[in-house]
């Protein structure tokens, strides 16, 4: 596992040992964050499931304002800090949050004071918690702060594209990984 672009390129993770957390594959973290391009640098990032941290270095890498790492394990945030560590980020550029990804993004607001705002998420494959997070993203009209999206899950299918209304929902696959990508209308 390693930081793909930005300041930290080349930069290598700790990987978690075991099954239990599987790391984002550098081609589909690539086409991640060519989805997202310079929608990142400035932008306050979520990252619900993270995991060891990856996806969220990586937005930390190719400058994003802050970064919420928020997994429910406690093994998975001390491995994302020690990546963060590892990567010397100033710890004012981060937050580590302990909590289930659907009960903290439910009760979450944008900060409202015009910070660019977006999500990432890569909740375990067998989950249904991409749909539920992506339920609640698009429950309403899009907030004005709102940029873009990136859910990671392993069914193609499993997510409806959507190409009017207030909501712009997109699927894109890579081999067993498919990334459903929403924008605002």
């Amino acid at each position: 596992m390693r930081v793909v672009s930005g300041v930290w390129r080349g930069r290598k993770l700790m990987s978690p040992k075991g099954d239990l957390i599987r790391p984002t594959a550098d081609r589909v973290k690539e086409a991640m964050f060519s989805i997202l391009g310079p929608a990142v640098r400035g932008s306050l990032v979520l990252d619900l499931c993270c995991g060891a941290g990856g996806l969220g270095i990586e937005a930390l890498s190719r400058g994003a304002s802050r970064v919420v790492f928020l997994d429910s394990s406690r093994t998975s945030l001390n491995l994302a800090r020690k990546n963060l560590e590892l990567c010397q980020a100033d710890t004012r550029s981060y937050e580590l949050v302990r909590a289930d990804a659907e009960v903290y993004f439910n009760q979450w607001s944008p900060p409202g004071d015009g910070t660019s705002w977006l999500l990432i998420t890569d909740p375990p494959y067998h989950s249904s918690l991409g749909k539920s997070i992506l339920e609640r993203l698009t429950h309403g009209q899009p907030h004005a702060d709102f940029l873009v999206g990136v859910i990671e899950h392993g069914d193609a299918r499993a997510i409806e594209e959507v190409n009017d209304g207030p909501w712009r929902i997109s699927n894109r696959s890579y081999r067993d990984t498919c990334l459903t990508v929403v924008r605002p209308g």
